[in-house]
């Protein structure tokens, strides 16, 4: 058991150099690597302090030590085997409108690898189904910086697509705002084009109600499980996925990181 805590320590630790080195610069959530590296490290070193003072650290700290830490591993074993069930759909569509997800911007303000993936993959779907259109999600990350959801459609626009296909929402900083606030936007828009009228008292009401938008979402391969269960739970629309490819030397932490998000929106009830 030493012998795997300290291997995987091992691992852990130069998986956070190479995404270093690889990137050029400290990824969201990076720190997860060095937390694992830690926890295999502790382990390790309560086994060998057992075995040199039973007294000071007894079988049964040690035993649930290495219960906890080995049961932390499997569940996030489990939900990246969840995630990747939802990487590769194969249903095949036209919905009335698809939502790209964003993916943080650059310091420089200019798109980053998986923005742009994700934006290629819509560049994609949009040839297929010309009918389709598309919500752009994404906030401000940093202050005196455009939004995502602006620099998508800048890039959108520049390789062919109309901004009449476009809708920017600007709102978001996470994947369950993506959702709820996009789903907002649309709402939005169809009850306007809905005919109401006004009582006594000023208030509206729909004479007809709006019926349910058909969607699809845009996102990395590893991103599709956890947007589209969110959509499912609060709006009880079942999206079809448009996947786009990650980077390889990244799927490992990607993938990873994804796994702590899942279990955290269940946890919040947001899935």
């Amino acid at each position: 058991m030493t012998a795997f805590f300290l291997s995987a320590a091992g691992v852990s630790a130069v998986y956070f150099v190479v995404l270093l080195v690889y990137a050029k610069q400290l990824l969201s959530g990076s720190w997860i690597w060095l937390f694992f590296a830690g926890v295999c490290l502790v382990n390790a070193l309560l086994r060998y302090l057992h075995a040199k003072s039973p007294a000071r650290v007894s079988l049964f700290f040690l035993t649930f030590a290495h219960t906890i830490s080995l049961l932390g591993m499997v569940v996030l074993m489990a939900a990246g085997i969840v995630i990747a069930s939802g990487m590769h759909p194969k249903e095949k569509g036209s919905p009335e409108y698809a939502i790209v997800l964003g993916a943080g911007l650059k310091p420089d303000g200019t798109l980053s690898k998986t923005l742009r993936q994700r934006l290629d993959a819509a560049l994609r779907f949009a040839e297929e189904s010309p009918d389709t259109g598309f919500v752009l999600s994404g906030g401000h990350d940093r202050r005196g910086q455009r939004s995502e959801a602006e620099a998508m459609a800048a890039y959108l626009e520049q390789h062919g697509i109309p901004r009449y296909r476009l809708l920017l929402e600007m709102q978001s900083k996470n994947t369950y705002e993506n959702i709820v606030y996009s789903h907002a936007l649309l709402y939005r828009l169809r009850n306007e084009s809905n005919p109401c009228f006004f009582d006594l008292r000023g208030e509206s009401f729909l004479l007809v109600s709006p019926e349910p938008v058909s969607l699809g979402i845009v996102s990395s391969e590893f991103h599709l499980y956890r947007a589209s269960a969110i959509l499912k739970k609060q709006f009880g629309i079942q999206a079809l996925g448009i996947s786009a490819p990650s980077d390889p030397v990244l799927f490992v932490h990607y993938l990873a990181r994804e796994s702590i998000a899942l279990l955290k929106d269940k946890f919040l009830g947001r899935l």
